[in-house]
């Protein structure tokens, strides 16, 4: 039985769109910044430490970075995150303000 030139190219195009997906969602570091974000909780649990900025809960590793931040104050953010993991503070300072709290990988 003979196989339509058009199954082949319908292959290759659904194997390259899955693979691209692949590569954005897993395979990639996403990044993002926030400006004078407001700090509105502070959590922690067995998990780990978290802050909430802006509505986003975010993961802080360092736990002596966590406990120098403070609820109801503003802060410049940087966090990432990639695949299914969740996002994580990689830089934090406070806003209007040229010294750093905590941050780097």
């Amino acid at each position: 039985m003979k196989t339509h030139p058009f199954n082949w190219i319908a292959t290759i195009i659904i194997v390259a769109i899955v693979a691209i997906w692949l590569t954005y969602n897993y395979g990639m570091i996403h990044s993002k910044h926030l400006e004078e974000a407001t700090l509105t909780e502070k959590t922690h649990n067995e998990d780990g430490y978290y802050i909430h900025l802006n509505d986003k809960k975010l993961h802080v590793k360092d736990t002596s970075t966590w406990m120098l931040l403070e609820a109801g104050e503003h802060y410049n953010v940087t966090y990432e995150w990639y695949g299914m993991k969740k996002p994580y503070v990689t830089e934090i300072n406070q806003a209007h303000d040229k010294d750093q709290i905590g941050g780097g990988h």
